[in-house]
């Protein structure tokens, strides 16, 4: 995973706010974290 994308995911949870992403790289992190997907 890319520093960003660790940052991105950091914040996301330290501010209790879901995440909105379409990077498949993010599918580790659907347990932890709450993820909106965005589909094409």
């Amino acid at each position: 995973m890319a520093y960003a994308d660790c940052f991105a995911a950091a914040l996301a949870m330290q501010l209790k706010a879901p995440l909105v992403t379409g990077d498949p790289e993010f599918h580790q992190l659907q347990k932890k974290l709450a993820i909106q997907w965005i589909t094409a």
